[in-house]
């Protein structure tokens, strides 16, 4: 463990020094440019300098360092956004392409730093001995891409295959030589244009490509990426765990938040608001929270009105009589015989609204929002709620914050495990139900009061929460489900921001949200407090909590969820 740690940082720092940039690290197998997986598929480089077992694990050897330099000299001199739209599609194409584009990077290499060269030189030669003694040979395929890469970075880089490479490879390279010279010949004057080099490299994979195709004879009834799989286990690469992590053959790229994790869940808690404080404390919050209300002047009659054209359905109940249009009441035949002139003998389907829809409200109780008018949204919430009962949707509230601060317990058993980097999630979560969707607003009135007592607003790990609030909400039956994030800016816990990589929450939140939005199942929105939160959100809206509350205030609602959206 603790030389894996050492791994991890060294190769981190070393790979910052080549690359030249401050927001490059090494996590796992893995190589992280401000946060965003680099996608590499080259051989030498699929080896794991802070984690390979090995006899000699230190991670200053010169072939563990030449891993980090290689690495690092990819990052410094190549575009990703443009290798991968430069990139052919087909999986063999994509390795024989990555190959020639690792060899132009160690080209530009600065001839200051000798020991670069030697180092990417020596895990070079590492791979190559250990695909030799896999009896690389026995296979076609494996051999003619083998060929290929030394072929390759003879060219690039002016470093012939030794000796019993040579003799391995002597007849496939004359081979390939005959279709691939040409372009080979041109791919030493492009080092320094990235987009005029891929020309030719992209060219030299598909005539390889198209080598393998020829010389299979079932070549048309074996899938591509099933010869490139057989192709890479042959090779002992150690490659097939990075294909799988990387967007290879039309893949889509790793989420944002594909390195969130959680330390330890033991300290979580689910907490209903009304036990957190003894009753008379409960009984003072709900006058307060009805002071509260009164002093906004808006009338719950009239919200619940506006409210039903937004959530309730019709649905025929009855028959509304002596109307004078519709369809002839049978019922009033006689009255038809003893006075004709009578209009009232009709009726119509009497329509009457009912519930089909089931809205949670998330609110952030982080200590933040202790500034940010906490009372008001209390109101807001607790208006809502009571007025949409009436209206035909039930109705849940729920509430997020952690159980201590700056990580709590978690932050403890993390120590007591050694600190390891990177650890992920370390909070105690504080997840609040204020009012379950079984509950009636009367039912729920004191835990409800429960958001004036603010003792429980400490940090916020949204994503974590929009998660749970989720889950709770699509098991509902109802056929239109609605989630209502409330919340004042960005997610922020100390213990995790201070141990893990910038944005290690934000992107959590924002890729928990597009999943939601995706899947279709809930409608999400979010209301900011005095910002809005699109950049998380798609359906956001703003609302200024420094003034009295009125009836337009509520149609944050008509907002998010309304036909004009």
């Amino acid at each position: 463990m603790r030389s894996n740690r050492l791994g991890a940082r060294l190769g981190s720092a070393g790979l910052r020094a080549v690359a030249g940039q401050p927001d490059v690290e090494l996590r796992g197998a893995r190589t992280l440019v401000g946060g965003e997986p680099l996608v590499v598929v080259v051989p030498y480089l699929a080896a794991r300098p802070d984690t390979d077992a090995d006899t000699d694990p230190d991670p200053r050897r010169p072939d563990r360092r030449g891993v980090v330099d290689g690495l690092g000299l990819r990052v410094r001199h190549s575009d990703p956004d443009l290798h991968a739209r430069l990139a052919p599609t087909p999986l063999l194409e994509r390795i024989v392409f990555d190959i020639a584009e690792q060899f132009r990077c160690e080209a530009l290499a600065d001839p200051a730093l000798p020991g670069v060269r030697s180092n990417t030189a020596a895990a070079f030669d590492r791979w190559s001995d250990s695909a030799q003694a896999s009896r690389i040979g026995e296979t076609g395929v494996g051999l003619l891409v083998f060929t290929i890469t030394h072929m390759l970075r003879a060219r690039l880089l002016r470093r012939p295959a030794g000796e019993s490479v040579d003799e391995l490879i002597e007849g496939t390279r004359a081979n390939l030589a005959r279709l691939t010279g040409h372009a080979l010949q041109a791919l030493p004057a492009l080092i320094d244009d990235q987009v005029a080099f891929a020309e030719p490299a992209g060219e030299i994979a598909r005539l390889v490509a198209e080598l393998v195709a020829d010389a299979d004879e079932s070549a048309d009834e074996v899938p591509e990426s099933i010869k490139a799989n057989a192709l890479l286990a042959s090779l002992d690469w150690e490659l097939l765990v990075s294909l799988a992590e990387t967007p290879v053959d039309g893949a889509a790229p790793p989420p944002p938040d594909a390195d969130y994790q959680v330390f330890t869940t033991a300290h979580d808690r689910e907490m209903m608001a009304d036990t957190m404080y003894r009753a008379p404390v409960l009984r003072r919050l709900r006058a307060d929270l009805e002071q509260h209300r009164a002093e906004q002047a808006v009338s719950v009659s009239r919200l619940t009105q506006r409210l039903r054209t937004l959530f309730a359905t019709w649905r025929e109940d009855g028959w509304s009589t002596a109307e004078e249009d519709g369809a002839l009441d049978p019922t009033r035949l006689a009255q038809i015989v003893a006075d004709p002139t009578n209009p009232l003998v009709n009726r119509r389907p009497r329509p009457q609204p009912t519930g089909d829809a089931a809205v949670t409200f998330l609110i952030d109780t982080s200590g933040s929002m202790k500034r940010q008018r906490y009372e008001s949204v209390a109101v807001l919430v607790d208006t809502l709620v009571r007025a949409l009962e009436p209206a035909g949707a039930v109705t849940e509230v729920l509430g997020f914050s952690t159980g201590a601060w700056a990580g709590g317990r978690a932050v403890e058993d993390w120590r007591a495990a050694g600190a390891p980097a990177a650890p992920g999630r370390l909070a105690e979560l504080a997840h609040i139900v204020y009012k379950e969707f079984d509950q009636t607003w009367r039912q729920a009135r004191f835990g409800l009061a429960a958001m004036l007592r603010t003792d429980h607003y400490r940090e916020g790990v949204d994503g974590e929460a929009l998660l749970w609030a989720n889950r709770r909400l699509v098991s509902r039956p109802e056929r239109r489900r609605i989630l209502v994030v409330i919340s004042d800016g960005h997610p922020m816990e100390a213990a995790t921001t201070n141990h893990n990589r910038d944005g290690f929450l934000a992107d959590h939140l924002r890729a928990v949200a597009a999943r939601i939005e995706a899947d279709g199942a809930v409608a999400l929105g979010a209301i900011g407090i005095e910002q809005e939160l699109d950049e998380y959100i798609a359906a956001s809206v703003a609302l200024d909590l420094t003034e009295t509350l009125t009836i337009g205030a509520y149609d944050v609602l008509h907002q998010l969820f309304g036909p004009r959206r």
